[in-house]
């Protein structure tokens, strides 16, 4: 594509005025030694990015090989591992993808969004950017470098929510609490509204320093970690809540055990908590661990089984201790730290999940499952007897076909179900990221770590058609999410028809490239059952959006 064409014409620069791209797609630069057209692409495979649900299709239709899925995010080496060769794919002359130089640096390409509710907040896996009602804007930038095994992202995000007024459910507090979950505001950092004015935040974003040599990974990160295979409804972490700071060690790639092929990470950090709690003092900060380890048995390499935990934990005065660094390695079971079957407040809240990924070999399918734990289990006969308790099951899978225009169309569905079992009514506790000891729950600033459906007894599916074209991609879906719970039913299985309150979304969007800038435009209609326990209520969401390349900035490589 000739330079001529990269220019930008008129209209899409009042599209650039008008600003922005879809809260959830993030892009990438053009590459040296690439064709002039080409936008680039290599440094921004971020969690829950466009370019990462691309490679992950491209993977499933044998256009690279076997690779594990469950651990996020991926490092450049491992983006030459899954980075397509030959041109492969309807985005191979959009986006340089091949396999990296051993130094090169690359601009991370300038973004910027705008998304518009009418009713109530809406929007989820958007990292740090939360949408209330109104108008929310962000805007992302950065560079990425790499020399050797090191490489270093610098991508920061701001934003600002309009953040409207909307009817609150009440929760029985007053003051700056009164914004609180209105089922947990006691137990739950998960704010209904971000105060009574306008919220922004400068987050540090999808940033890492990390060194790959000899196998081994480690680094210092402040982006989104992924644990497990789902990519809308993640039990433990995913792309929903700004990541939090912290230092990781692993596998720089799966390490050949004969048996089978092994992939870990173990990582440690901090956590925050939002303005909108009345927790004070050395509990306001608190200590994550978290351990994954993925394994592909010899002979069944598109077989990847695996498990993850994670912890919340006091963040001591002096930092984290030896004690700390053992944690995501102690027994599974509560009488290991001295609790009681019936005790929900131990020291630590742990978060344990196991799950599978399969794919068939370049039929485009795929097919996974998660099954999660928010709470340990007493001893060995406790998790026999009631592996329930305190459960949650997750299952997808993708379906991808490539057409002879070299298109891909796929079908993808995915839902994650915690609701109350009937244990509930005998055995206290069980409820899904909250807990007793460590108020904030399973949260970061905020927002929730893992699948953004609800808390204590939730569920939510959906189900999508994405179209891949040279010229961009369209996506329709439609999702349920079972938001929160009330009434008897988990005491006596009654239920009125005002005991659930359900959203039901519809969405349609469209991501179209024009010379260097990819537009986003999304449109989506949410009605909502019951919402806050009182009346339905729609409200329809309207996202724009740019990401370009920078004219006169080029990467480099050599």
């Amino acid at each position: 594509m000739s330079r001529k064409k990269l220019r930008v014409r008129g209209a899409l620069a009042a599209a650039l005025v008008v600003g922005p791209t879809a809260l959830c797609a993030q892009g990438g630069p053009g590459a040296a030694g690439a064709a002039p057209g080409l936008a680039g692409g290599r440094s921004e495979v971020f969690v829950g990015s466009e370019l990462e649900g691309y490679l992950r299709y491209l993977q499933t239709l044998g256009a690279s090989g076997p690779y594990p899925w469950s651990i996020r995010g991926f490092s450049p080496q491992e983006v030459d591992r899954l980075s397509p060769t030959g041109g492969i794919g309807p985005w191979a002359e959009r986006y340089d993808l091949a396999p990296g130089t051993a130094s090169r640096w690359d601009v991370v390409r300038p973004a910027a969004t705008a998304a518009y509710n009418s009713r109530f907040p809406y929007g989820s896996n958007d990292g740090a950017v939360w949408a209330g009602r109104g108008l929310t804007t962000a805007v992302r930038a950065g560079v990425a470098a790499r020399w050797r095994g090191v490489s270093l992202t610098l991508a920061p995000v701001a934003f600002w929510a309009e953040n409207r007024p909307f009817a609150l459910q009440p929760n029985g507090k007053d003051g700056r609490l009164a914004f609180a979950d209105p089922r947990y505001p006691e137990n739950v950092d998960r704010p209904q509204r971000f105060g009574d004015r306008a919220y922004a935040r400068l987050d540090p974003g999808q940033s890492t320093l990390r060194v790959d040599a000899h196998g081994v990974a480690a680094g210092a990160s402040t982006a989104n970690e992924a644990l497990g295979p789902a990519s809308v409804y993640p039990f433990i972490l995913g792309p929903n809540a700004p990541g939090f700071p912290h230092a990781f060690l692993g596998t720089a790639r799966p390490v050949d055990l004969w048996l089978a092929r092994l992939h870990a990470r173990v990582l440690y950090g901090q956590l925050s908590q939002s303005e909108y709690t009345d927790i004070t003092g050395r509990d306001r900060l608190r200590l994550a661990s978290g351990l994954v380890v993925t394994l592909q048995p010899r002979g069944l390499p598109n077989l990847e089984l695996g498990a993850a935990r994670f912890y919340h934990s006091a963040w001591r005065p002096g930092g984290p201790s030896w004690a700390d660094v053992r944690k995501p390695f102690q027994a599974f079971t509560k009488s290991s730290v001295g609790s009681t079957p019936d005790d929900s407040g131990g020291p630590d809240n742990q978060l344990a999940s196991v799950f599978f990924r399969w794919v068939l070999p370049r039929s485009g399918f795929e097919l996974y499952s998660e099954l999660g734990r928010d709470d340990h289990s007493y001893d060995l006969r406790d998790l026999v007897l009631e592996p329930d308790h305190a459960a949650s099951v997750m299952w997808g899978f993708r379906k991808a076909w490539r057409r002879p225009s070299g298109a891909i169309t796929a079908l993808r569905a995915e839902a994650i179900d915690f609701e109350r079992p009937h244990e509930y009514t005998r055995r206290g506790g069980g409820d899904i990221y909250v807990h007793g000891r460590w108020r904030q729950g399973h949260t970061q600033r905020g927002q929730l770590l893992g699948a953004d459906v609800g808390v204590g007894s939730a569920a939510g599916m959906t189900v999508a058609v994405d179209h891949l074209t040279r010229g961009g991609r369209w996506t329709a879906w439609w999702a349920r999410d079972l938001r929160q719970e009330a009434g008897q039913y988990a005491f006596d299985s009654t239920r009125t028809s005002r005991d659930m309150d359900v959203a039901h979304t519809l969405g349609l969007e469209r991501l179209l490239f024009a010379g260097p800038a990819d537009i986003t435009v999304g449109l989506a209609g949410v009605y909502e059952l019951n919402r806050a326990m009182r009346a339905d209520e729609f409200n329809a969401s309207f996202t724009v959006g740019i990401r370009t390349a920078l004219r006169g900035l080029r990467p480099a490589a050599r």
